[in-house]
Parts: structure tokens; C-alpha cells; sequence
């Protein structure tokens, strides 16, 4: 189990102490005084979202549950906890690592706007983004943050996705897909779903 510290990341690049990689554990969960060694982190955020407190899991600590309708399944305690995830690997060609009008905003669809959202967007700058595509989604979780790592010519990329309170449902098939100038650039992750009661 691993807490979210409400520090930014980027103060963190301040710190003295290091990591050995940015895969070592979430980015989301670095102290702050400490850096991965070769790391430079950005953290996209949703200010509408408090994660102060809550607890956050890796996908693999939160399977196997008996009350999940499947063993695969993430299950998460609403208003409880959250899950991180990795996106995919990109090169980091994509576009500057820096932010610009950078947001996390419910993606709709565009033939039907009216209609339950399909997931999330996250705008990291006027070059690149991310797609988070969710099946059946009646959000049963929020994205929260996002945090990237640039290093050794790619971007890492973790989502955390905290479960909503209330929320009683199952958010199917969540795969993370990054773009560059309105062009797909990698493939889907491998997708993940997560039930919340």
C-alpha cells in the first residue's frame, strides 16, 4: 500500500536523495526530497480531485479478490482508494516536456455528445497527449494524475485513477494510448479493469 503525497513532483527535483529508476516505484509516490536518478517528473493534475490520504495500489495488489465478479478484476473501495497505471512508452521526439494549458478532461463521444463519457483526455501541451478509453463507463473512477518521466530518450508515463465515492460499478477494459499532433503514436496498453463497490 503506498499513499499519495500532496506535494508537487516537479518540487521535487530539489530534493538530495535518489531512486534508481522511475519504474521503481510510482512516480506518484515519490517523497518529496527525493528524485529518480535521470529523471525530470512533470504531474498533471485534476484540481477537482482530492487525493490527500488516499491509498494507492499497484493492479496486481488489488486482484484476486473475492468480491469481484472476476478474479482479474482491480477492485477498489469506493472514495477509498486508488490504482496507478502505466502508460505506454513513448519517445520522447513526441514533443517538449513541458506543460502547456495542460488538463484532464472527460473525453465525449463526438457523435453523440449527450452520451455517457468514453473516458478521459489528458493534455499535457499543444504537442502531446494521452487517451484513456474505458468501456462501459459510468465513472466509477476518476482520473486523477498524471506523471511523467523523461529519460534515457523516452517518456514514462503512471495514471492514477481513484475510485469515486458512491460509485458502484465495474470500468471495463481502460487502456492508455499517447498522441502527437492529433496522431496516435503508440499502441494501447494492455487494458485493466476495475470494479468499484
Amino acid at each position: 500500500m503506498r499513499y499519495l503525497k500532496s506535494s508537487s513532483l516537479v518540487a521535487a527535483v530539489l530534493g538530495l536523495g535518489v531512486l534508481t529508476n522511475c519504474q521503481d516505484q510510482p512516480m506518484a509516490d515519490i517523497p518529496a526530497g527525493t528524485t529518480p536518478a535521470g529523471c525530470v517528473p512533470l504531474d498533471v493534475s485534476d484540481s477537482t480531485v482530492s487525493t490527500d490520504g488516499i491509498p494507492l495500489f499497484w493492479p496486481a495488489e488489488k486482484t484476486n479478490n473475492p468480491k469481484a465478479g472476476n478474479p482479474t478484476y482491480v477492485y477498489l473501495e469506493a472514495g477509498l482508494e486508488g490504482v496507478v497505471l502505466h502508460g505506454p512508452n513513448i519517445p520522447d521526439t513526441a514533443g517538449p516536456f513541458a506543460l502547456q494549458s495542460q488538463s484532464i478532461d472527460l473525453m465525449s463521444s463526438s457523435v453523440d455528445p449527450s452520451a455517457l463519457p468514453l473516458g478521459y483526455r489528458a493534455i499535457i501541451n499543444h504537442s502531446f497527449g494521452y487517451m484513456v478509453a474505458i468501456d462501459n463507463f459510468e465513472r466509477e473512477v476518476s482520473l486523477a494524475r498524471v506523471a511523467l518521466c523523461q529519460q534515457s530518450g523516452s517518456f514514462t508515463s503512471q495514471f492514477v485513477f481513484l475510485a469515486n465515492p458512491g460509485a458502484s460499478g465495474i470500468a471495463q477494459n481502460i487502456t492508455i494510448t499517447a498522441a502527437a499532433h492529433s496522431t496516435t503514436i503508440s499502441a494501447p496498453t494492455s487494458p485493466v479493469t476495475v470494479e468499484v463497490r
